[in-house]
């Protein structure tokens, strides 16, 4: 995530601070706190809506769409939590000085509503569970709830107007989520994807190659992005993120390599040539670093992709080396083995080595320093491949002392948890311990 996004953020939820000097004498500090917590949640929720847009300018700002969403997903907890405190802390001795008691009843009942919605939606967004149809359309409705929240702040009794600077200033955030909302529905209704062709599928063993053929403008990308696919054919038309594994052609062709992973993703192999896809535009920052500088990759599984698309858009005149270590179960089920040594074949500054999992053979830091030898900390690295294997060869990094900011990797998931198993893990070994930290987990490369 950038600084500057996290910044802007924060500096945000200051302004509501001047209610307590402003209206301090006015009314009793738990009505003035409980709409400080109103006001919080509203500026989060509307920043929430904002991101969910994806609009140009979001990457740019707040840092790769992967980052955004582990962002969207806590700034919308943290939201929620403020407007329970809203509708939890007592807001009496209020002045009564603005509405009636039947417009205060009205602005009571949307409010409530709002909470009530947000609350129930939002939670349920956490819940992995939930098959992926119900949870994406449920998820479309927390904007319905946020307009009335924000009708809510709009009619009810406050110790300030809607009108003056602080009302202002939340009114201007209640209309970006609204008008947020909006452009997200008008662009649902309408269509914003680029058409597609199924052109070619091959299936080796867990991966599906999908070529699509553009009917249209193809989209524009970057080697090692991503983008949203569906299918037009029965039980495959979900949205999905996936990597797009080849670069830049000039007939617009595209290529994915889907793992079967999942109930969707297994059933990738069903496919047929012709079907019809929707994409849209290419998201993420995962690319290239500088040409004249060595550098590492190190790919997991169906990590492979965005490595593929990145050799793929290289000359082989480059001065920095190129060191792959890619990590798989054996290389007697490697669909990518021929691609590979053809890319290894053209690019002379392209070393690639195996480490298959069959033979014991695992990627791990200290290996990564016999191999790199003295100038290894010099090295930015470029990291694809299960959450696992990242979390364990970062923690081993870290205690070799290799700089954290040379570790480079997209975190890139549509939905997740509020990781409660991961955080009693983390308390129960913290509990445990017996003086010495834990060993890191061995790094485990991704089964193809």
């Amino acid at each position: 995530m950038k600084p500057l996004g996290l910044i802007v953020i924060f500096t945000s939820l200051l302004p509501p601070l001047t209610l307590f000097a402003v209206a301090g004498g006015q009314a009793e500090f738990s009505a003035l706190l409980s709409q400080y917590f109103g006001m919080v949640s509203l500026i989060l929720m509307s920043l929430v809506q904002v991101m969910a847009t994806r609009i140009k300018g979001v990457e740019a700002f707040f840092g790769p769409l992967d980052r955004v969403y582990v962002l969207h997903k806590w700034l919308a907890v943290i939201a929620i939590a403020a407007a329970y405190l809203h509708d939890s802390i007592d807001p009496n001795a209020l002045p009564e000085v603005i509405g009636d008691g039947e417009s205060e009843g009205i602005a009571s009942g949307l409010g409530e509503i709002g909470y009530q919605g947000i609350l129930i939606l939002g939670l349920g967004s956490l819940a992995t569970f939930i098959p992926y149809n119900i949870w994406r359309w449920t998820h479309r409705l927390i904007g319905v709830f946020f307009a009335l929240a924000a009708l809510h702040f709009l009619l009810i009794p406050n110790v300030f107007s809607w009108n003056d600077p602080l009302g202002l200033y939340l009114t201007a955030f209640c209309a970006a989520g609204v008008l947020s909302f909006i452009y997200l529905t008008l662009k649902g209704m309408m269509g914003g994807e680029v058409s597609y062709r199924v052109e070619d599928i091959e299936v080796y063993g867990r991966i599906t190659s999908v070529t699509l053929k553009p009917e249209g403008k193809p989209v524009s990308h970057i080697a090692g992005q991503f983008a949203y696919v569906s299918f037009d054919q029965s039980s495959l038309g979900e949205v999905h993120p996936y990597t797009i594994a080849s670069a830049p052609r000039e007939d617009g062709k595209l290529r994915f390599c889907i793992s079967a992973l999942g109930d969707y993703t297994s059933r990738i192999h069903e496919l047929k040539v012709g079907t019809q896809a929707k994409l849209s535009k290419a998201y993420g920052r995962f690319r290239r670093f500088r040409d004249n500088q060595d550098q590492i990759w190190i790919a997991g599984g169906v990590g492979i992709t965005p490595f593929l698309a990145w050799a793929q858009s290289m000359s082989g005149e480059e001065p920095g080396q190129v060191y792959l270590y890619y990590g798989v179960r054996n290389r007697l089920e490697n669909p990518f083995e021929e691609e590979l040594a053809a890319l290894e074949a053209r690019l002379p500054n392209l070393k690639i080595q195996y480490f298959e999992s069959d033979r014991g053979e695992f990627i791990e830091a200290r290996l990564l320093t016999v191999l790199q030898g003295v100038y290894f900390d010099l090295m930015p690295i470029a990291f694809c491949g299960p959450k696992a294997m990242r979390t364990a060869l970062m923690g081993d990094l870290k205690a070799l002392g290799y700089p954290r900011g040379q570790f480079h990797y997209e975190e890139f998931e549509m939905r997740s948890g509020l990781g409660v198993r991961r955080l009693f893990d983390f308390l129960k070994a913290f509990i445990l311990k017996s003086g010495s930290p834990p060993q890191a987990k061995q790094a485990r490369s991704q089964v193809l």
